[in-house]
């Protein structure tokens, strides 16, 4: 099994189905997840703006849409746990064909539709897959899972960019004053041997290079990334003086560049300042050892 978060939802899934295709942000959104042969599970989600509203009537439209009315009066009252309310399930009698839940989540005030492509009658989205279906809202730290890369970030910086190339996985967050990127490179000791981890650390840092200089020399550095000690490099950049009236962009930035020696990854992490840099490393690689826990 592999674990799936994004957006502030998490469930988990057969390690084989992987993502295909994401849209959207924590408002609402869509993942689709695929195996080799065909479309396994969709992920859809939109926040309700009502403050007063009849939570059922609007699970009862959303099923509407999905399967028809037919099968919309075959659903049956299904709440994965207590952090869902208007939760309705319904299974596809002769498969193949679609089951679907569609829930309401209080915490984050948005509609959650999982819709389970099924080949066979495998009952896998009742049994399996939304036992494991969490939320979080904005106003508590966010976990994000994709591929082998995970980690944990601050809910009020939204995620701006992604990109999710085999083996070279990155997640950019920000606001108007803060940042962190998350980049990991696999496989470590391959990496290794193009160029030392210091000069991926510079590539890192060149990106910003036009506004700002660097500070100090790059310096050795240990930190954790989910309980496992990793050593690597840091360096700094601040804001070259013709720039100063720029009051907009970021001050300075801090880079690490880590060598996961346990996972054979290598993470880079660059943040606005050094806390928030330090918090994200300590979270990185939490959802493999979760997994393997289970």
């Amino acid at each position: 099994m592999s674990l799936i978060a994004w957006q502030g939802l998490r469930l988990t899934v057969p390690a084989r189905w992987s993502p295909v295709k994401i849209e959207g942000d924590y408002a609402a959104g869509y993942v689709l997840l695929a195996d080799l042969h065909r479309p396994r599970l969709g992920l859809r989600w939109g926040t309700l703006r009502k403050r007063k509203m009849d939570v059922a009537a609007v699970v009862r439209k959303r099923m509407l849409e999905e399967v028809g009315r037919l099968a919309a009066d075959e659903a049956t009252p299904l709440n994965v746990s207590e952090g869902w309310t208007g939760g309705t399930l319904y299974i596809e009698p002769e498969p193949p064909g679609r089951d679907v839940w569609i829930g309401y989540s209080p915490r984050s005030k948005r509609v959650v539709e999982l819709i389970h492509h099924a080949h066979r009658r495998e009952r896998m989205l009742e049994g399996s897959i939304l036992p494991t279906l969490q939320d979080s809202s904005e106003n508590e730290p966010i976990r994000w899972s994709i591929f082998d890369l995970s980690c944990s970030v601050d809910g009020a910086l939204p995620l701006d960019r992604q990109r999710l190339n085999a083996g070279d996985l990155s997640l950019s967050f920000g606001d108007a004053k803060r940042s962190v990127f998350v980049r990991q490179i696999a496989v470590a000791e391959l990496a290794l041997q193009r160029q030392p981890l210091e000069k991926w650390l510079q590539d890192q840092q060149r990106v910003q290079r036009k506004q700002y200089r660097a500070v100090g020399k790059i310096e050795p550095a240990e930190l954790s990334l989910g309980g496992r000690a990793a050593a690597g490099f840091v360096g700094r950049l601040r804001r070259r003086r013709r720039f100063a009236f720029m009051r907009w962009i970021a001050a300075e930035f801090v880079t690490y560049a880590l060598h996961d020696r346990e996972r054979d990854r290598i993470v880079i992490v660059q943040a606005t300042d050094d806390k928030l840099a330090r918090r994200t490393c300590e979270s990185i690689g939490w959802a493999a050892d979760l997994v393997e826990k289970s």
